[in-house]
């Protein structure tokens, strides 16, 4: 009886609710709907898809119309880009589609969609458990559908079957390699310098491509190695009795393999961690025995050869519709400090007269959405006084230039802030680009530039104060007539690295304080103690107990913080690292004690709900841009675009759950409790105060268990994320 008593004082006394109905005007659709102009006043045809730093094209069928789609993956934030092609023969012309991301699985590092059982459908390579994850695609005439084949495609080493080694950060190649009709494999082994053939033996074995059945068949494929330290080929290489002395480390590279020079034999792209250029091997072996006779350093030509920092992947696709294949290249280096951001998307076709490739654009697709370079974070703020919100969108940086320090890529970024005006209606924001560096703050050579505006000096001028990589704040003075001066270590503050600040009412008492997220993931809060001039106070290094790291994950939390109003209530989204903007309530009259986590922002669509996660490092800006009273969004991330979502009213859901019912037992439980719900991707638990206690993430398993017995006796909620669908359930731990 005690246990039931209890149980229902927690459901009714306690209803923390993870989805957003607890926050009743602050549902949110992804939308397209604003109109945004470029610097030659031509209009985006897709402004807020996110932008783009280092992605892989490949080819998809997304509307099932028969008629291959464009899909591009974002490393640097695990994103999936969908575009419609609209087929429109020696045209290109895409139509952008986020609503296919819905219907895809949760992909991270690299993701390379190829069809290997020969139905005219791509299915999926992905990295996932220190190797290769691979889904069918299934999807039927009316939906897009896909089902796990194996977290963990396995290959025949030596004395059996183990897992088919891959790095995180390589791309490798799959190709018919032997020409029997079924899909091979080209990697680098866990210390490089070889190339490994795993050669698929469904044909052989059973007749057909439906099956992955590898074999390590060649350790030293095409007869080459790579440099340990470099990106120097050596061709003709011996291979040491079978590729035994492999290096100490093997950094990074990317595969592809594709017929280049005509001679009916599979030729290979290497790019390189470190290095800008792709080198084009070339077979002059046979299909038995692949051996690399020449090499370009320089490819495509040397006209207009691939230079793209650094580790450049590329595929060849039919992107206009003539039947002949053009060549897609991106950076692929896993660090986020080192990549080309801006114009790092790069188009070549082959003239048919001189039989030569030729680059047709640096920034394909990428020209037709906002893109500020590495990182992104937008802020509303009506500079111009007309009424109407204007937007700025400011950056860690974007890339300068690049040198070698003892063999090593050094990057070089500088932070700058874009402004785009508000030139439409209340009801009818129309943005256009005014300027990429506001109150040119470039020049200074600062990282991660974040903006906040108030009039500092209370000389009428609206100033703007600037957190930094450092965790300092800049002041900069509005002269007036366009002019700036530069007050760095402002007030002396020091906020902690990556400093974000917002100022903000947050004591009301009709001053302006200042509120500044940090890399750790908390907020300081700074109290305006003046009347006239503004003169801020640390009160505490932590308001309101908020905390955005994932400490499973990772050290750092990379809060960026904004505090608003909705109906005189104060709310808080924080965006973090991992790529979630959390929901804190109970604020107002309760600066000295914790903020309730209510869970995180989500979207919706078709009267669904899907956790909203777009990239990493992500940064919340909120206003009402439209006048229908419900507040919008925008939303930057790590690879230099936004994201832009309309407020509504938030939509019940009926989901999947409802068939596929969540369980959970034991309820209470005291040293683990199992779940079970269909393709479970996420489970989150929350202790009364909000606070994260538990987080993981699954490949579509259907039975969970988790262990409870270090947490405190109590009650919690949980959060289950199965096919992209949110359900919470309440627990209790005896």
């Amino acid at each position: 009886m005690v246990r039931f008593l209890s149980f229902f004082f927690f459901l009714f006394v306690f209803p923390l609710a993870v989805r957003a109905q607890v926050l009743p005007d602050l549902g949110f659709k992804r939308s397209q709907n604003i109109q945004v102009f470029d610097s030659l006043n031509n209009m985006l045809d897709f402004p807020f898809v996110g932008g783009m730093n280092a992605v892989r094209a490949s080819e998809l069928d997304l509307n099932q119309d028969g008629i291959s789609d464009l899909v591009f993956f974002e490393k640097h934030g695990d994103r999936i880009l969908p575009f419609i092609n609209q087929g429109v023969p020696h045209s290109i012309h895409y139509t952008y589609a986020p609503q296919y991301i819905h219907d895809l699985p949760s992909l991270h590092n690299w993701t390379i969609f190829m069809d290997y059982n020969g139905d005219g459908k791509s299915d999926i390579f992905t990295y996932g458990l220190a190797g290769i994850t691979v889904y069918k695609n299934i999807s039927t005439s009316q939906q897009l559908l896909f089902e796990l084949v194996t977290e963990q495609l396995q290959s025949y080493y030596y004395n059996g079957y183990t897992n088919l080694f891959t790095s995180p950060d390589d791309y490798l190649a799959l190709a018919d390699l032997d020409g029997d009709g079924d899909l091979d494999i080209l990697n680098f082994w866990l210390l490089g310098k070889y190339v490994h053939y795993h050669r698929n033996y469904s044909m052989e074995n059973y007749g057909d491509s439906e099956h992955l059945d590898f074999r390590l068949e060649n350790e030293c494929w095409g007869h080459f190695e790579e440099g340990a330290d470099n990106n120097h080929i050596s061709l003709y290489s011996s291979c040491n009795g079978g590729g035994k002395d492999e290096p100490t480390r093997h950094i990074g590279s990317t595969l592809f393999v594709t017929d280049i020079v005509g001679n009916a034999l599979p030729d290979l792209l290497i790019g390189d961690v470190d290095y800008p250029n792709l080198i084009l091997l070339e077979n002059g072996g046979t299909w038995e025995d692949p051996l690399m006779v020449s090499m370009d350093t320089a490819f495509p030509s040397a006209q207009h050869p691939v230079m793209l920092y650094s580790m450049p992947a590329v595929n060849f696709l039919d992107i206009d519709n003539d039947g002949k294949k053009e060549m897609i290249a991106s950076p692929s280096d896993p660090s986020l400090t080192k990549s080309q951001d801006l114009n790092s998307v790069w188009l070549y076709q082959k003239n048919d007269e001189t039989g030569q490739m030729e680059k047709l654009s640096e920034s394909f697709i990428q020209n037709q959405m906002v893109d500020v370079g590495s990182g992104a974070y937008p802020v509303f703020y009506d500079w111009n006084g007309d009424g109407r919100a204007d937007l700025f969108i400011a950056n860690y940086g974007s890339f300068d230039s690049a040198t070698y320090h003892q063999g090593f890529l050094n990057s070089f970024f500088s932070s700058s802030i874009a402004y785009y005006e508000n030139m439409g209606s209340q009801n009818n924001p129309v943005y256009h680009f005014v300027t990429s560096d506001f109150a040119r703050l470039k020049q200074y050579g600062y990282l991660a530039l974040y903006p906040a505006f108030g009039d500092i000096n209370g000389d009428g001028n609206v100033d703007m104060l600037c957190g930094n990589k450092e965790g300092t704040v800049l002041y900069l003075e509005n002269r007036g007539g366009g002019a700036w001066q530069m007050h760095d270590d402002w007030q002396n503050i020091d906020a902690g690295d990556y400093s974000v600040p917002q100022l903000f009412d947050i004591d009301k008492d009709g001053k302006m304080d200042l509120l500044i997220g940090n890399r750790r993931g908390q907020i300081a809060y700074y109290k305006n103690i003046s009347n006239e001039i503004p003169d801020f106070e640390l009160v505490t290094c932590c308001l309101g107990n908020v905390d955005v790291r994932n400490e499973e994950i990772s050290y750092f939390g990379y809060a960026t913080p904004c505090f608003f109003e909705k109906e005189g209530e104060t709310y808080l989204f924080c965006g973090n690292e991992q790529g979630h903007i959390l929901i804190y309530n109970e604020i107002d009259d309760n600066l000295t004690g914790s903020f309730r986590c209510v869970g995180q922002v989500e979207e919706t669509f078709q009267s669904r709900h899907y956790g909203l996660i777009e990239g990493i490092r992500v940064a919340p800006a909120v206003a009402d841009i439209n006048g229908d009273n419900y507040l919008d969004l925008m939303v930057g991330n790590y690879a230099g675009g936004i994201s832009y979502f309309e407020g509504e009213m938030p939509i019940v859901q009926l989901d999947d759950f409802t068939v596929n019912p969540l369980l959970i037992y034991p309820n209470p439980a005291s040293a683990a409790f199992t779940l079970e719900a269909r393709s479970v991707q996420e489970v989150a638990l929350y202790d009364l105060s909000g606070r994260l206690v538990y987080h993981q993430t699954f490949q579509n398993e259907s039975q969970i268990r988790v262990g409870v017995e270090n947490l405190p006796a109590g009650f919690y909620v949980g959060k289950v994320r199965a096919r992209n669908l949110i359900q919470q359930f309440k627990l209790i731990v005896e």
